[in-house]
């Protein structure tokens, strides 16, 4: 599913996300770790915050606006939904960093990618499903949990 956004949005985003990171004085965190060293201290949280809209706009669930100074609860969504998102070069096999997977509970996962102005939803899958499929890697940024996206189901327009 490939959701076009606009330059509107797209600077929407980047304001969200400006604000998140700055709640956190644009630090790393133990559940969030900067991977992007050649951009800017809030670059994760706007990968992040693409990835929500998206996934808002192909649900009609509300995104959660909150600027927090601690950690959500593993979720993005009322429906138990965390929305992973990746500006790889590549299409992306859905990772979560070990640490924050056992940390943050979610009943499920959308892996988003971005290919600005597009952001393709990749595909969803259970936390239970996860578990069955999950391997451990570590790219150097400690363990991660990896699920390769065959193991994804495909999101259609309902």
């Amino acid at each position: 599913m490939k959701i076009k956004l606009t330059t509107k949005q797209m600077e929407w985003c980047q304001d969200l996300a400006i604000k998140r990171s700055g709640s956190k004085n644009h630090a790393e965190t133990k559940n969030s770790i900067n991977c992007f060293k050649d951009k800017k201290g809030w670059h994760r949280h706007y990968v992040g915050v693409l990835g929500e809209l998206a996934y808002s706009l192909y649900s009609g669930k509300k995104m959660d606006l909150s600027i927090i100074v601690m950690g959500d609860d593993g979720t993005d969504f009322d429906n138990g939904v965390d929305v992973k998102t990746s500006s790889s070069k590549y299409k992306p096999d859905l990772l979560i960093f070990k640490r924050q997977y056992e940390r943050k509970i979610a009943d499920s996962y959308v892996l988003a990618w971005l290919q600005l102005p597009i952001v393709e939803l990749i595909g969803s899958i259970s936390r239970n499903k996860f578990d069955q499929y999950k391997q451990i890697k570590n790219f150097g940024y400690g363990d991660s949990y990896v699920v390769s996206k065959t193991h994804l189901n495909k999101i259609i327009w309902n």
